[in-house]
């Protein structure tokens, strides 16, 4: 609705571009990439985005507070009984948890069985004393653990070179063949965690429907 009718005064031209039509299911649904895009697009102009990021510490507690009311409001017309407080508690944002123990477990895996993963930065052979598990996109800069973003690395390396540092589009394309190394050895074994890995780039990057890891890496 708030997309339908937002628009510039006095014009009443739509602030929103939308495509698509809403599509109705019952049951259980995946909200998959391919579900989401099939009800509905909707574009938001980048004055209006940028507005947004450097306003969100004033406009976010604002949407918190409408929604927690509606909410309230919902539940008093189905009589249903809403403590003071209970609906915010349920709207809390959780930070997401920085772990990277099953790139750990994948690589240590891999080690004991004589294939060792390659530091991506310094295509060094590692040994268990000397892996860390690097967040490629660094934690400091997006706050994401996908299977896609976590890179075997030597320690020397990831704590004392690239830290928290973004990598260069140079040191990207050197890394190349061994993230796809990786990529490959890590991910492709285990059906559930290629689904994972599959699931999770094609969320996060620019790589519509395909499944090779060269796209992957494209869009990284």
């Amino acid at each position: 609705m708030p997309a339908r009718y937002t628009t510039y005064i006095p014009a009443g031209v739509p602030v929103f571009e939308r495509a698509g039509r809403p599509v109705r299911v019952s049951g259980a649904v995946m909200l998959t990439p391919d579900v989401l895009s099939a009800w509905d697009y909707l574009s938001v102009p980048e004055p209006l985005w940028r507005t947004l990021l450097r306003l969100g510490a004033w406009i976010e507690p604002v949407l918190v507070a409408e929604l927690a009311r509606l909410i309230r409001g919902y539940a008093v017309r189905m009589g249903r009984a809403s403590p003071p407080g209970d609906v915010a508690a349920h709207l809390v944002w959780q930070e997401s948890a920085r772990d990277t123990a099953l790139a750990r477990f994948v690589a240590a895996r891999l080690a004991e069985a004589g294939t060792p993963p390659f530091c991506v930065w310094s295509n060094t052979p590692l040994r268990l004393d000397t892996l860390d598990i690097d967040h490629g996109l660094p934690w400091s800069a997006w706050p994401c653990g996908d299977l896609w973003n976590l890179f075997p690395a030597l320690r020397r390396v990831n704590q004392h070179e690239k830290r928290d540092r973004l990598p260069s589009a140079a040191a990207l394309a050197r890394a190349r063949e061994p993230v796809l190394t990786w990529w490959r050895a890590a991910w492709d074994a285990d059906a559930a965690l290629a689904d994972r890995f599959w699931a999770e780039a094609r969320a996060a990057l620019p790589i519509a429907a395909d499944t090779s890891y060269e796209a992957a890496f494209t869009g990284l």
